[in-house]
């Protein structure tokens, strides 16, 4: 199977921000399909419905609205993720919104497509004891009398199902954009309270803070080297020259050791 080309630097920035982030562009990627699937039998349900019986198929219709806003939505996120902002977050609050719209609307239109459903209308087919079935009202929803309820019927289930999967893609997702938002309001909260806390501890704001601090030692080169013209440091100005241990001084010294020698030479 084919993988989706991102480029290094886009990858780079999806993992900085959000290490979830396969999980999630894999579920809006699996969505997509199932949107096109679930409009398509939706589409053709709700037509055939109204060509052939009439009225206004409004609970085929009504799941037609989070299954074509699903299939706006999770193409767009992924172009404006991947292509146009190069892996840079997109405001989770977004997907909160859009995601609990598609769930929030999904449910109602599972629920009233399956419970009007054409598939209600299905009954065995009752034969008469000469083996002839008589088309009347013990056989109006036999599929040999009308088949095409039992096409729509199979068609609203399978709908129905890519719709279903639609729903807990977009419940889940909605879970990871509330975390998400979670974590991005306590990351933008974050230094607000760092901030008060050093002006509760030094009395000051952060600026003048950093503004009293000394100067970060650095040491010179030019300062500590020695240049061959430098000279060395005299002996009055070494600090660990003892004025008193001289010759002179020096206990150990014997003043006669030179008489000595040259008289017995």
């Amino acid at each position: 199977m084919a993988r989706m080309p991102i480029s290094t630097e886009t990858r780079r920035q999806l993992n900085d921000h959000d290490r979830r982030w396969p999980i999630k562009l894999g579920l809006r990627t699996l969505a997509i399909p199932f949107a096109f699937i679930a409009m398509i039998l939706f589409a053709v349900a709700t037509s055939v419905s109204i060509m052939n019986y009439g009225g206004n198929d409004w609970t085929d219709a009504l799941p037609l609205a989070p299954v074509l806003l699903a299939l706006f939505y999770d193409p767009l996120f992924l172009f404006l993720t991947l292509f146009q902002r190069h892996g840079r977050p997109i405001h989770p609050g977004w997907n909160v919104g859009v995601d609990l719209l598609i769930w929030g609307l999904a449910i109602p239109s599972i629920v009233f497509s399956v419970g009007e459903g054409w598939f209600w209308y299905w009954q065995p087919v009752v034969v008469e004891f000469d083996g002839i079935v008589p088309c009347d009202e013990f056989n109006l929803g036999s599929q040999y009398c009308n088949p095409l309820i039992y096409t729509l019927g199979r068609t609203e289930i399978a709908a129905n199902v890519f719709l279903a999967f639609i729903l807990i893609i977009h419940f889940t997702l909605f879970v990871y954009a509330c975390i998400a938002t979670h974590k991005w309001r306590k990351a933008k909260e974050l230094t607000p309270a760092e901030r008060r806390n050093l002006e509760l501890q030094y009395n000051r704001s952060p600026e003048e803070h950093l503004e009293s601090q000394p100067p970060a030692y650095t040491p010179s080169a030019a300062g500590s080297a020695r240049t061959p013209g430098s000279a060395a440091p005299s002996e009055e100005h070494n600090p660990f020259k003892d004025a008193e241990a001289t010759a002179d001084s020096n206990p150990f010294h014997d003043e006669h050791v030179a008489g000595d020698a040259v008289k017995y030479a």
